[in-house]
């Protein structure tokens, strides 16, 4: 999906996935079986876990990925590193890089990624249902309100997400305004004050490693109360893995976030 021609063979028996979306993505693909190795932050579904590992995003272990024998690697544009889909390469390794960095592209994706593992019609299934469910959350939300949205990643130091990411899409899609959405840098930094002046009316948290009480969210917030959204008591945690990761389940995401954004608005829960 970045202009390189790779040869696979025409049904893959053993990949190795290099991101938790691309992972989470070839489960809901039917091919679970067919995977062999994982990387560390791959934690969904439940099968995974059981995987063997190769190693992180940025630093995965070569040797590693060549002792499971894979006849396909599936990597990903944002998040691994060219270097490493090179190496593997030059070793005489399969490796197609996806690059889902949208919901239309996870779609896309979705149907490419079926093609070349031999799960065409199931690829197109579920792109389908995927597409469906997000024609409904425009449907629904079509002609509402649409409410500014301060999108927290963590709780010190104070990050969010600027134009150009899944997230700022997601809040588009679920019908509200990225307060940040203009900022020039991807996940630019924030100061308490800065978000007092962009007003939001929808504060929404995604915790990171380290932030386990969402309690400690809320009562930094208190201390600002002529924000709309604190004023308002309209703080609302996100699922850091729904949101984050350019799978099937991001469409998961928009669903709550679309929950949350228009509470009003009757939204069907599957």
């Amino acid at each position: 999906e970045i202009g390189r021609r790779v040869e696979v063979p025409a049904h893959p028996r053993r990949i190795v996935s290099l991101a938790p979306g691309v992972t989470e993505t070839l489960y809901f693909l039917g091919l679970g079986n067919q995977i062999v190795g994982v990387t560390t932050f791959c934690n969904w579904p439940r099968d995974a876990l059981k995987k063997p590992r190769v190693g992180g995003f940025t630093n995965p272990s070569v040797e590693k990925i060549v002792s499971l024998n894979p006849d396909l690697i599936v990597a990903t544009a944002d998040g691994n590193r060219k270097d490493v889909v090179l190496q593997l390469q030059r070793l005489g390794l399969s490796v197609y890089v996806v690059n889902p960095s949208g919901a239309e592209k996870i779609l896309r994706s979705i149907e490419r990624l079926g093609a070349v593992t031999g799960r065409r019609e199931a690829a197109r299934q579920l792109s389908g249902r995927l597409r469906g469910r997000l024609d409904a959350i425009r449907t629904r939300a079509a002609g509402e309100k649409k409410p500014r949205v301060f999108f927290q990643i963590g709780l010190e130091p104070l990050i969010t997400a600027g134009g150009g990411t899944l997230i700022d899409e997601a809040i588009a899609l679920a019908g509200g305004v990225n307060v940040a959405g203009k900022d020039a840098a991807r996940y630019p930094r924030y100061s308490a004050e800065g978000v007092m002046a962009r007003a939001p009316d929808v504060i929404l948290f995604a915790p990171m490693a380290q932030d386990r009480e969402f309690t400690a969210v809320k009562n930094f917030w208190k201390r600002f109360p002529e924000i709309p959204a604190v004023k308002n008591n309209r703080i609302y945690p996100v699922p850091t893995d729904l949101i984050s990761r350019a799978s099937p389940r991001l469409f998961d995401a928009i669903e709550e976030m679309s929950r949350i954004l228009h509470p009003g608005v009757g939204m069907p829960r599957r």
